[in-house]
């Protein structure tokens, strides 16, 4: 089984608001990044999907350290057979995902002290801050183009970017989420 070690965080704008999620997935001496966003979620689930989408990176089953500053995630992840059993318990659909995971991959975690100077902790937020940063930014673009689309769904990428004043790859992003349903 590879060792792999995964760090990983949560951002979040509000709470409920923008978020973003990082992993940074070390095996050897191969380092890759992965990040991403959502436009209204919270902060645990940001977290939460981090770990998910680190996971889901891996090619075969692993022997897997998750590294995290959330004691939500450190604590829950050792016991989340439990926690499924739980009916009150928040984030089942992603715990859920985690739990399937666990049956490939052999989990545990560590937990790290946010902002104290691990590199790879500071890495991680600071991509997951990124993401979050970058959907608020856009958040007038995003309802301005769903908001034409609403009006006029045969609008071309190249009408929205005129109608709504923005640049063609807005245009473009926003109008393929519109039609995927994201």
């Amino acid at each position: 089984m590879d060792k792999i070690t995964i760090y990983t965080d949560g951002s979040c704008h509000g709470n409920p608001g923008p978020g973003g999620w990082a992993a940074v997935i070390l095996h050897g001496s191969t380092r890759k990044e992965i990040s991403g966003g959502m436009y209204y979620t919270t902060n645990n689930r940001m977290e939460l999907t981090a770990v998910i989408e680190a996971l889901k990176t891996l090619s075969s089953p692993s022997d897997v350290t998750v590294i995290s500053d959330s004691k939500y995630v450190c604590d829950h992840l050792a016991n989340v057979k439990r926690l499924m059993c739980n009916p009150t318990a928040k984030n089942k659909d992603l715990w859920s995902q985690i739990m399937r995971a666990t049956i490939i991959h052999k989990v545990k975690t560590r937990w790290v002290r946010g902002h104290n100077g691990d590199v790879f902790n500071a890495r991680c937020d600071a991509l997951a801050n990124a993401e979050a940063d970058m959907i608020a930014h856009e958040k007038d673009i995003r309802q301005a183009v769903f908001s034409a689309l609403l009006a006029d769904h045969t609008l071309s990428a190249e009408e929205l970017a005129a109608r709504c004043r923005v640049h063609i790859t807005f245009a473009e992003k926003y109008r393929a989420q519109f039609f995927s349903g994201r």
